[in-house]
C-alpha cells in the first residue's frame, strides 16, 4: 500500500470500512445490497482523504470499469464520447473482475439522469419534425458519441431534420461518423472549439446537453448569447446542466474525478436573463429524476 496511506490521515477510516472496500474489489464491485454503505463511505470523505481512498481502491479505477475510465481520462476529460456512449447503452463489462462496479455506475441517478436527457431530445425532435415546411435544422454544440442522433434516425426513418454536429475531439467525431455512416447525408460534422465555432445558418434547436455545466459562468452566458441569435423564427436553445441536488455528485467527483458545475433553475435563469434573453422567453424543465435541468429559451 502508499506509503501516504499509512499515516494518521488513512486511518480515519475505520478497519471495517478498509476490509468492506478491499471486498468490493476483490468482487469486482459492490452488489446492491452494499450500495448504500459504499455511498455512506464515499459522502463522508473529507478533500484530503480522496488521495488515500483512490489509493485504496485503484486496481478498479483502470480502463476495465466505468469509474475508471472516468477516472483515467484516456481522452482528456472524464466525461468522454466513450462514457457517454456506454451509458447510454447501459453497457457493463462482462469480466467478473470489474462487472459490480459498472452495474453499480449505471444504477446511479446520475447514469439514469444522462439516459433520460437523451429521450428528452428525442422527443424535443419528434416535435420539430411535426412542424409543418421543408428541411428542419438542428445544431448539437458537443455531441459527443451523437448515439442519439442514431437512435433517433432509427426510430424515424421518414424525419426532415438535418443535424450538424459541432465537437473538439476528432475521436468523438470519428465515432461519431462511423456508427451513423448510414444516416450521413443527413449529419454535418464540424472539429472546432464552440467558444469559436460561427454558425453559417439558422436553426430550429440548438442543443447542448452535457458541455455547459464544464462552463464557468462568465463562458456560459458568452455562449448562450453567441448562439442565440442563430435561432429561427420559433425555434429553441436548450442546455441541459446537472442540478445542484443531484445525489451522485460526490460518487462523480470521488471515483471518476468527474466535477461539473452543478446549477439551479435560478441560476439558468439568472445567466439566460444575463446573456440578453427575454425572461417571458425563458423557463427551465427537468427530467423525472430532477438531476438534469434544461434551459428552455425561445426565439425572440
Amino acid at each position: 500500500m502508499n506509503e501516504m496511506c499509512t499515516t494518521a490521515k488513512y486511518r480515519q477510516l475505520s478497519k471495517d470500512e478498509r476490509h468492506f472496500l478491499f471486498s468490493l474489489i476483490e468482487n469486482g464491485g459492490p452488489e446492491p445490497k452494499e450500495y448504500k454503505e459504499l455511498t455512506a463511505i464515499v459522502n463522508n470523505l473529507e478533500d484530503n482523504e480522496l488521495d488515500c481512498f483512490r489509493e485504496v481502491i485503484r486496481r478498479s479505477l483502470n480502463e476495465n470499469t466505468l469509474i475508471g475510465h472516468g477516472f483515467i481520462k484516456p481522452f482528456g476529460y472524464p466525461g468522454d464520447f466513450s462514457l457517454i456512449h456506454n451509458i447510454y447503452r447501459e453497457y457493463v463489462n462482462p469480466d467478473s473482475r470489474y462487472s459490480n462496479w459498472d452495474r453499480f455506475f449505471q444504477d446511479q441517478a446520475g447514469a439514469h439522469a444522462v439516459r433520460n436527457r437523451k429521450d428528452y431530445f428525442l422527443e424535443r425532435c419528434k416535435e420539430i419534425d411535426r412542424k409543418d415546411g421543408g428541411e428542419k435544422r438542428v445544431l448539437i454544440l458537443g455531441s459527443g458519441p451523437a448515439t442519439d442522433v442514431n437512435e433517433y434516425f432509427q426510430r424515424n426513418t421518414d424525419s426532415r431534420i438535418h443535424f450538424d454536429l459541432v465537437d473538439f475531439d476528432q475521436n468523438a467525431i470519428d465515432f461519431a461518423k462511423s456508427q451513423n455512416e448510414q444516416f450521413k447525408a443527413s449529419i454535418n460534422y464540424f472539429k472546432s472549439n464552440v467558444l469559436r465555432f460561427k454558425p453559417y445558418q439558422w436553426y430550429d434547436l440548438i442543443w447542448s446537453a452535457g458541455l455547459f455545466d464544464y462552463f464557468k459562468d462568465k463562458h456560459f452566458i458568452y455562449m448562450v448569447n453567441k448562439y442565440y441569435k442563430y435561432m429561427t423564427e420559433g425555434g429553441e436553445f436548450i442546455i441541459g446542466n446537472f442540478s445542484n441536488s443531484n445525489p451522485t455528485r460526490r460518487l462523480m467527483e470521488v471515483l471518476s474525478d468527474w466535477y461539473l458545475n452543478h446549477r439551479s433553475k435560478y441560476d439558468l435563469v439568472r445567466m439566460a436573463i444575463e446573456a440578453e434573453a427575454r425572461e417571458e422567453l425563458v423557463e427551465v424543465e427537468r427530467e423525472e429524476l430532477g438531476v438534469n435541468l434544461f434551459l428552455r429559451i425561445k426565439a425572440a
